[in-house]
C-alpha cells in the first residue's frame, strides 16, 4: 500500500511539473501572410488588386477565410491549447487587418495587443506584431527607416521595434522585418537589403552598448538567406557567433540541412528567419532559449502537392491569373520557444 502511494505521488510530481514548465515555456511565431489585405478601398493606398471589384474577386468571404487561415497556422505553432504569446506577421495592409484577426477567430479568448508600421511601401503591405497582454506590457515600439533614398527610388517596409516587459521582469525587445525583394534581380536589389540589415545592426548595438546582456528577438522575412552577406556580414548573424554581440540564427542550420520556408526554382531556402542574443542564450534567470528550440510549420494543411511530380510546395491564397485556391501563403511560418 505504501508503495501504491509513494508511486502515485511520483507520478503526480511528475504531471505537475511537467504541466508547470509548458506553462513557463512560451513561443514567439513570425509569418508571411502573403498579401492579406482587407476589402476596402483605401485611397492612400495601391490596394486596387484586393477589392470586390478588382480581378481577385477580394470579398468578404474570402476576406474571413484568410483571417481563419492565418489563425490556424499561428495556433498550431503551439501544442495544446495554447496560442503564441508573441507573433510577427508581414504582407498585412494595416492595424485593421490585425485587429479583425485578434477578434474574429481563436485569438479573442485572450487579450492581446496589436502593433503596426505605416510605412509608404510601393505594394501598400506593412509589418506588425501581437502579444499577450496576460504575459507582457508594453513598454515602447519605433519604426525604424530601411529605405536608402541614394539607392534609386523606391520604399520599402519600415522595422518595427518593440520592447515589452514580461511578467517575470525580462525586458524584451522585438525587431519584425520585411527587407526589399529580389524582385528586380538578387545582385541588383542585394544593396537594398544590406542597407536594411545595417539599420537594424546599428540599433542593435546601441542597445548592446547600453547592456551587454540584453535580449533581443529579431524576425522577418529577410528576402536573403542565411549566408548571404545582409544576414551573416552586416547583421552578424550566424548558427557560430563569433563574439558575444553577434545574434544567434537556428535558421542557419535549417536552411543548410534544406529545411525551407520558401520553394522556389525547385529549392527550399530560409527566407524567414528567427534570430536571439546571445542574452537568450547565457541567461540565468527569466526565459532562455536552447538552439534545438527553433522550427518550421510544415504540416499537410499548409502543403499543396503537385499529384504528376510529387512535388510539395506551400499552398497559397491565389494561383496564376488570379486563380483563388483559399490557401494560406507562399511562405511557411516559423516558431521558436522560450522556457
Amino acid at each position: 500500500m505504501i508503495k501504491l502511494i509513494s508511486s502515485t505521488i511520483l507520478l503526480l510530481f511528475f504531471v505537475v511539473t511537467g504541466f508547470s514548465q509548458n506553462k513557463n515555456s512560451i513561443t514567439v511565431a513570425f509569418y508571411n501572410c502573403e498579401n492579406f489585405f482587407d476589402t476596402k478601398n483605401d485611397p492612400d493606398k495601391n490596394d486596387e488588386d484586393f477589392l470586390p471589384e478588382a480581378p481577385s474577386k477580394w470579398d468578404e468571404t474570402k476576406y474571413n477565410n484568410k483571417i481563419e487561415k492565418v489563425a490556424q497556422v499561428l495556433d498550431s505553432t503551439v501544442a495544446g491549447d495554447g496560442l503564441p504569446a508573441i507573433a510577427g506577421l508581414v504582407e498585412i495592409e494595416n492595424k485593421e487587418v490585425l485587429e479583425d484577426l485578434v477578434s474574429k477567430s481563436q485569438f479573442n479568448k485572450k487579450k492581446y495587443g496589436v502593433l503596426c508600421t505605416t510605412g509608404a511601401d510601393e505594394r501598400s503591405i506593412d509589418v506588425g506584431l501581437i502579444y499577450d497582454k496576460d504575459i507582457f506590457t508594453l513598454i515602447s515600439s519605433e519604426e525604424l527607416n530601411a529605405t536608402n533614398p541614394t539607392l534609386g527610388d523606391y520604399k520599402t517596409r519600415n522595422i518595427l521595434m518593440v520592447c515589452l516587459k514580461s511578467i517575470n521582469g525580462d525586458v524584451i525587445y522585438v525587431f519584425v522585418n520585411h527587407w526589399p525583394s529580389r524582385r528586380t534581380g538578387e545582385a541588383e536589389s542585394e544593396p537594398r537589403r544590406i542597407f536594411a540589415a545595417q539599420t537594424l545592426r546599428n540599433k542593435i548595438d546601441e542597445l548592446q552598448k547600453k547592456e551587454a546582456k540584453v535580449k533581443i528577438i529579431t524576425m522577418g522575412d529577410f528576402n536573403d538567406h542565411p549566408d548571404n552577406k545582409s544576414i551573416l556580414n552586416t547583421l552578424k548573424a550566424s548558427d557560430k557567433p563569433k563574439d558575444k554581440s553577434e545574434l544567434y540564427n537556428a535558421y542557419q542550420t535549417l536552411d543548410a540541412n534544406k529545411q525551407g520556408t520558401h520553394f522556389y526554382d525547385k529549392e527550399w531556402r530560409c527566407l524567414d528567419q528567427i534570430m536571439v542574443s546571445q542574452g537568450f542564450l547565457s541567461a540565468k534567470k527569466g526565459y532562455k532559449f536552447n538552439p534545438k528550440n527553433a522550427f518550421i510549420l510544415r504540416k499537410d494543411f499548409v502543403m499543396f502537392k503537385n499529384k504528376k511530380t510529387g512535388e510539395e510546395k506551400p499552398n497559397r491564397t491565389y494561383g496564376a491569373e488570379n486563380k483563388y485556391y483559399n490557401g494560406y501563403s507562399d511562405h511557411l511560418s516559423i516558431y521558436i520557444t522560450l522556457d
